[in-house]
């Protein structure tokens, strides 16, 4: 990989543009060294004017046993009521589910919607990466340049992000298991048997037939072996078979 889309340039830049970053699927930043550095200045300003503050629940509040406090609603509710997660020793999120799906809303609209999210995700990518390759692509499957391009192909051994296709090159790739081998194979039977039934369809309206098109390995007409089958004749001695029997058990006359 030569090239990395920044986020903030919505366009591709040179990997050596990039800083690194372990949690990344590439191990490089999202965005390019100046565009990070813009974006690390203004979070640390906000943090230095809008300090983050934890809500503690009051100190006379009672929650009952099989209960807990939600800190965006500030109500006590059953444990039900709340998402479960392994990250936190109650085992509970510190929020029910309806304030906890209004954060994960308002987090997916942050990095740019849920379609940015859930690319981001899965791919790597964001909303405005894929419309660049659409645009690129001229709205066009990258395989059959006939169909729109409407999913995102994927290397799935590396996770590398390769073109936009459509519904059914999509699902080619994935049905044919991305093996160049088996995709050529594939070619080469079609290919074969098109060319065949051209054959029939000339031959026919030409008043020539019933024809039919010799297979590849498949033995001449009239040939009654199969092919790759090894011969079972042999060479008559003119004798009968009770004398090449007496001949074999060593009993023919001297």
């Amino acid at each position: 990989m030569s090239t990395k889309f920044c986020r903030d340039c919505a366009d591709y830049r040179p990997v050596s543009e990039f800083t690194k970053n372990a949690r990344s699927r590439d191990g490089l930043a999202f965005y390019c060294r100046t565009h990070l550095a813009e974006r690390s200045l203004r979070s640390r300003e906000a943090r230095r004017t809008k300090p983050r503050l934890y809500r503690q629940p009051p100190q006379d509040l009672v929650v009952p046993v099989g209960y807990k406090w939600c800190a965006d609603c500030d109500r006590v509710l059953p444990l039900e009521d709340f998402v479960r997660t392994v990250r936190t020793r109650s085992g509970y999120h510190a929020y029910c589910k309806p304030c906890h799906n209004k954060r994960g809303q308002a987090s997916r609209e942050k990095v740019g919607g849920s379609r940015t999210y859930h690319l981001s995700r899965r791919y790597g990518i964001t909303a405005a990466e894929a419309d660049y390759l659409l645009s690129k692509q001229d709205g066009l499957c990258a395989i059959c340049k006939n169909a729109a391009a409407v999913h995102v192909d994927h290397d799935h051994a590396t996770g590398a992000v390769r073109a936009l296709l459509c519904f059914n090159c999509n699902g080619g790739l994935g049905q044919f298991k991305d093996d160049p081998n088996v995709l050529r194979a594939a070619a080469d039977y079609v290919r074969f048997h098109t060319l065949r039934q051209h054959v029939i369809n000339a031959f026919t309206a030409a008043g020539i037939g019933p024809v039919r098109t010799i297979r590849p390995g498949e033995p001449p007409v009239g040939s009654q072996r199969r092919p790759g089958a090894r011969s079972t004749s042999t060479r008559s001695t003119g004798r009968s078979s009770g004398a090449r029997r007496r001949t074999q058990a060593g009993e023919a006359d001297g």
